[in-house]
């Protein structure tokens, strides 16, 4: 089994709804060890729409990195995330892998550690609050020395 970190997020519709909708069908595929406060923030890097819920997940999987990653597109999908979809659209549900475990994995599909987790506080301050001695496996900084730096 191997401990991985999903970040979630809605700015589209039932925010709060997409997002636990979304919770209770990673739940049925993974061992939920931990899931952060839910924290409302703009939009990132040009995205369009109103605010966004976001959060972190912590669980546990027997599947394959590639295996989860077709999953939680799978979830997007049935809560009404388009694929593809355009940069910066407003979404319904946004699944990311952020950590499988301490791997480092860049393929054209995943990339993980997420490679733009490291510039994002609506990241950050969720998976500090669940895991804050976790180590980034490419910097080898705890999340939260990550945190501390982004925010000054």
């Amino acid at each position: 089994m191997n401990t991985v970190y999903i970040a979630a997020g809605s700015n589209k519709g039932d925010r709060t709804g997409n997002v636990i909708r979304a919770l209770k069908h990673i739940e049925e595929k993974l061992f939920l060890t931990g899931i952060s406060s839910f924290i409302e923030t703009p939009p990132a890097e040009g995205a369009d729409g109103g605010f966004f819920i976001n959060g972190v997940i912590e669980g546990r999987t027997s599947y394959s990195p590639a295996e989860l990653f077709e999953f939680l597109q799978d979830v997007e999908k049935k809560i009404g995330r388009k694929h593809p979809h355009k940069k910066g659209d407003e979404r319904k549900i946004d699944l990311d892998i952020i950590f499988y475990g301490n791997r480092i994995i860049r393929t054209r599909e995943l990339k993980v550690p997420h490679p733009r987790y490291r510039k994002r506080i609506f990241v950050l301050k969720p998976l500090c609050e669940i895991a804050p001695d976790l180590v980034d496996p490419e910097t080898r900084q705890t999340v939260s020395d990550i945190y501390r730096e982004l925010k000054k």
